[in-house]
């Protein structure tokens, strides 16, 4: 129960922060200055996307 909880906050903290992501990458040309592989709004958007699919599986188990 409280592993469900957990990820969900997770989730939403992600999506909370999601403006700050993008906003590094407009500061840093989309991660270029750093040699950064991909843009922080990916990686964001990433986590996200493999946050959400942790939260679906805990509730379909």
């Amino acid at each position: 129960m409280f592993d469900l909880i957990e990820k969900t906050i997770k989730v939403a903290a992600n999506v909370v922060t999601l403006p700050v992501s993008a906003a590094a990458d407009v500061v840093t040309l989309g991660g270029i200055i750093n040699d950064r592989d991909e843009p922080y709004t990916v990686s964001k958007g990433k986590r996200i996307v493999r946050d959400t699919e942790d939260v679906v599986d805990k509730i379909a188990s």
